[in-house]
């Protein structure tokens, strides 16, 4: 089993924010594209797209889905390594499955709160070279 150590300065830093910023908005993006795809081919009665449609489509989302993924993994990890009690990080494992959903409502009710609260100190990039 990997284990990777992440510390609370580098969940906090500068560039994670960006990152998990850009994530978040990734993570509305897909919503949408999701919502809209299914209510057009509703409204059409279409049940099946056509091939290239669907190449196309499956292009355009593939950098909201590592966006999503991404956000997922962060938020997880800020989650159940920074916030709150056992009987808050128990309620997360039932939220789960609506991860592209509950995500950018963490990040942007829990964790930019949690980011702004962090000392100027903790905001230095990640990747210090030693």
């Amino acid at each position: 089993m990997m284990y990777f150590s992440v510390s609370r300065a580098w969940l906090f830093s500068r560039t994670s924010q960006r990152v998990y910023l850009l994530c978040a908005i990734l993570d509305l993006a897909f919503l949408g594209t999701q919502l809209g795809i299914t209510m057009a081919m509703s409204f059409a009665e279409v049940y099946r797209l056509p091939p290239m449609t669907r190449i196309t489509v499956g292009c355009a989302l593939v950098p909201e889905v590592i966006g999503t993924a991404v956000l997922a993994v962060g938020m997880t990890y800020c989650w159940l390594a920074v916030g709150g009690s056992c009987g808050r990080k128990l309620v997360w494992f039932w939220c789960i499955s609506l991860f592209v959903v509950t995500m950018p409502i963490y990040y942007f009710a829990v964790y930019r709160k949690l980011a702004a609260k962090q000392d100027d100190g903790l905001t230095e990039p990640a990747l210090a070279a030693n």
